[in-house]
């Protein structure tokens, strides 16, 4: 039983190589037609001139490693590079973590904003340390200026 399966598999070996061999030598005929349609075949058409074409021995996978396949140090092995999809992930990763960022920066604004405004608009006289240490009173029109302008930005970026 066992030599009976041994043959059978170099038997269907030899077949294999043979057909392989046999795809190899074929040639392929490329030919336009009446109207103007491109066409490939194994057999030249009857009526008009059909051209050989030539399909080169190693269409398949090469054997030989090619040179930049080769890291420059043997002891440090090429990373794999992430596929499509990881790329895609990591992209939307990216996207969603510069997001959370800036919504972190706008709420520290609105925050900031909003103590402005806690400050500024129940007092007319409104009290302001100056970079030497002195303290000074804050003129109205600056006030009301700088009270219309942190409303404005809490309205356009905070009460969404």
């Amino acid at each position: 039983m066992r030599i009976a399966t041994n043959i059978i598999a170099v038997l269907f070996t030899s077949l294999l190589f043979l057909a392989m061999d046999a795809m190899a030598d074929n040639e392929i005929y490329r030919w336009v037609d009446e109207n103007g349609v491109i066409h490939f075949g194994e057999q030249p058409p009857e009526k008009g001139n059909a051209q050989s074409v030539s399909i080169p021995q190693s269409a398949g996978i090469d054997a030989q490693p090619s040179a930049d396949a080769n890291p420059a140090n043997p002891e440090d092995p090429l990373e794999p590079q992430p596929s499509v999809a990881q790329q895609l992930r990591d992209a939307r990763a990216e996207k969603r973590a510069e997001a959370e960022e800036n919504e972190r920066i706008v709420a520290e604004a609105c925050a900031q904003r909003r103590t402005l405004v806690s400050q500024l608009e129940p007092s007319t006289r409104v009290m302001v340390k100056m970079e030497d240490g002195t303290v000074t009173r804050l003129d109205d029109n600056v006030r009301l200026e700088t009270l219309d302008e942190a409303k404005t930005y809490i309205a356009n970026n905070c009460d969404k």
